[in-house]
This record gives C-alpha cells, structure tokens and sequence, in this order.
C-alpha cells in the first residue's frame, strides 16, 4: 500500500518486510496521538522497551496476542493496525459518528430504537 496525495494505493503483491514497517508505524502514529511513551506501551503490552522499539521500526512482528492487545490499547478495529494511515482512517470514521450523532438528537424514540436494531444487525 502507498500513499500519494491522501489516497491509498494498494500493491498486488507485498511482502513481509513491508507489512512490519506498515504495522510498526501505525503503531507509532497511535501511540504518539494517545500521548504514550514508548516504555508505557512496553509495559502495557508486557514486552521490553527494546521489542517495543523493534516493532515500531518493523524489524521485528507481533503475536496474535499482542496485537490484541494493541487493538484494546488504542481502541481500534485490526484493520487500522494495518493501515498506512491509521490516523487519517481514524478522522474519518469520528466524522462519521458526529454527523450520526447530529441527526439521531433530531430523531424520535421510535426512529431510534429503529436505528438501533439496524446497527446491532450490522455489528453481528
């Protein structure tokens, strides 16, 4: 994946190397726009400072484990993880639940419990 002019472009093919330095600074970006340090993500995540480095700089991969964890940590969906733009993803998707937000206030509770079993469907 590459990113020109805020538009993804996706590779048909990549490798593993690529997909380390993806998840590394996804990682990275995250963790930085939380305002948590390297040695607090280590410690959070159970790992040595020195893996924790070693992850962001993609010389080195995750368990399933820890990338849960990571998930839980910056309270996201795996994908943006893997995204070379989690933050710009993440933008997005808050634009989204303020517009929602906005028009639900102007709904009544009828329209709403209808838009709740709309977005329960979908969240299964």
């Amino acid at each position: 994946m590459l990113v020109v002019d805020n538009k993804i472009v996706y590779y048909v093919s990549i490798d593993g190397k690529t997909i380390k330095q993806m998840l590394g600074s996804s990682i990275r970006e995250l963790r930085i726009d939380k305002g948590i340090t390297q040695e607090k993500l280590a410690e959070l995540l159970e790992l040595g400072v020195n893996t924790t480095n070693r992850i962001e700089t993609g010389t080195s991969f995750i368990t399933s484990e820890t990338f849960a964890k990571l998930c839980n940590i910056f309270d996201v969906h795996p994908s943006v993880l893997l995204s070379a733009k989690p933050n710009h993803i993440l933008k997005e998707h808050s634009d989204y639940i303020k517009a929602i937000n906005s028009s639900l206030q102007r709904c009544s509770l009828e329209k709403l419990k209808y838009v709740y079993g709309i977005i329960d469907v979908l969240n299964k």
